[in-house]
């Protein structure tokens, strides 16, 4: 069965993350298949995803694979067809076909998330990015995440209970920018813990508005205990925002 990689782009505010769960609760990863088993007219179609995201939280750039019965001949074709099946929380923006053993998390070099603040109360922004009127001093809080990069443990990081089989992530880029209406944060790592980008974002937050000083992440890194750290962010500020593979070319932004 040829395997196929398609992008897509989605409004976690409805939804209950990616992955599908129990009864009664509504999934980005439902959505998808339903609309896969009613196109490729199959009983039964698994969407792999590229990650967990949580509830509430976006994605700019998600990549899943799946396994079609023939080949698909018109790939532009399949996935506007597609479009027109998902909710409009959900748009699918391109199909990849792929080797057979490409999977869509497992291959992936590189995912990286962004984060995005407002600072004045603006209804189009409503769940599509925090508001924080207060203002925050980026430069000390760039300045903290500098001791984010490397390949270390971020267990201090990661969501209380969580069972990953290991804590040690490779942070490649970490920073803050102020905008036209906030902050956006930037991360890029090869993988990340549950909760681990709202952990981060949560005690840069503390550091901004002057709570901790700049040295104050590398206690926390040296801690490896999340009481140390500072509440998780919302989510509705969090994009999954590119996902990087050896096989496929990356759009232009």
């Amino acid at each position: 069965m040829p395997r196929y990689f398609m992008e897509l782009a989605y409004d976690g505010t409805p939804y209950r993350g990616w992955q599908r769960q129990l009864a009664g609760t509504t999934t980005v990863q439902e959505e998808v298949e339903r609309a896969l088993r009613m196109r490729l007219r199959r009983p039964k179609v698994t969407a792999l995803g590229c990650g967990r995201t949580d509830t509430g939280v976006h994605a700019s750039s998600y990549f899943i694979h799946f396994d079609a019965p023939e080949p698909i001949e018109n790939t532009d074709g399949f996935y506007n067809s597609i479009n027109g099946m998902l909710p409009p929380s959900i748009a699918a923006k391109r199909l990849i076909p792929v080797a057979d053993d490409a999977h869509a998390r497992f291959s992936a070099r590189e995912r990286e998330y962004t984060y995005l603040i407002h600072r004045r109360k603006d209804p189009f922004l409503h769940d599509k990015s925090c508001l924080l009127s207060v203002e925050l001093d980026v430069a000390a809080m760039d300045a903290a995440c500098q001791v984010l990069i490397g390949t270390q443990d971020f267990s201090c990081f990661q969501r209380t209970g969580s069972d990953n089989g290991t804590s040690i992530c490779d942070v490649r880029q970490a920073n803050w920018v102020a905008t036209e209406v906030g902050y956006r944060f930037t991360i890029t790592a090869d993988r990340y813990l549950r909760n681990m980008v709202r952990a981060i974002v949560g005690t840069c937050i503390r550091i901004g508005k002057g709570h901790w000083p700049v040295e104050y992440m590398a206690e926390v890194l040296a801690s490896h205990d999340r009481g140390k750290a500072g509440k998780s962010a919302p989510a509705c500020g969090l994009y999954l925002s590119r996902i990087e593979y050896p096989f496929i070319q990356q759009r232009e932004a």
